[in-house]
């Protein structure tokens, strides 16, 4: 049997079929990548949200910690530490 000839028209559809399936995957190699990244996106806000929440938890408790009369007590009590009588004072001058 003889082999059939490829005219010109025949390779230009080959060609555009071809160029079609390309483009086809690239469309969902594209699409799955992006499915991909948004889901990530999201669990990387999931992330950040839990993030500022532990933050202003521990900025809550340092305020707490910190807050003079708690500081004042802690120094009395655990350290013995008291405010100079008035006879205890020096004054230094330059």
């Amino acid at each position: 049997m003889p082999r059939p000839q490829l005219n010109s028209w025949s390779v230009l559809v080959l060609g555009l079929g071809w160029a079609a399936v390309a483009s086809a995957l690239s469309i969902v190699d594209a699409s799955h990548q992006c499915r991909q990244q948004f889901a990530e996106l999201q669990s990387l806000q999931s992330k950040q949200w839990h993030m500022q929440e532990q933050r202003g938890r521990l900025l809550l408790q340092l305020s707490t910690l910190a807050a003079h009369q708690r500081v004042e007590r802690l120094a009395r009590r655990e350290l013995g530490m008291r405010l100079p009588s008035m006879h205890e004072l020096e004054v230094v001058t330059p």
